[in-house]
């Protein structure tokens, strides 16, 4: 399944967040990466744009966050609710419970 993709202006991304979405997280380290469905995820402050995400210590996904200081943030759509649903369900380090789907 091909989902479109739009850009948005770090400027304005602020606007996604501000009802309190469902999003996903992704993060990459040392060649592993991992995406995980997050419900606390919010605006900081406009310039720079800045957000915060609240991770559970425990999370792969906050491990790999904490191994580059990098992640990324995509407030999904409706079509993406399968996935959605099969990443806040399963450990990012268990591979064969997303049953082949790419997370990327």
């Amino acid at each position: 399944m091909t989902t479109p993709r739009e850009p948005v202006d770090l400027a304005k991304a602020y606007r996604l967040l501000n009802h309190g979405p469902t999003v996903l997280v992704g993060a990459a380290a040392d060649g592993r990466r991992n995406l995980m469905a997050a419900a606390w995820a919010m605006p900081l402050d406009f310039s720079p744009p800045k957000v915060a995400v609240v991770l559970d210590k425990a999370t792969y996904t906050r491990r790999l966050i904490e191994a580059s200081g990098e992640f990324v943030l995509q407030v999904p759509v409706r079509a993406q609710i399968d996935l959605v649903n099969a990443l806040g369900s399963v450990s990012g380090t268990d591979e064969e419970a997303l049953g082949g789907r790419d997370k990327f």
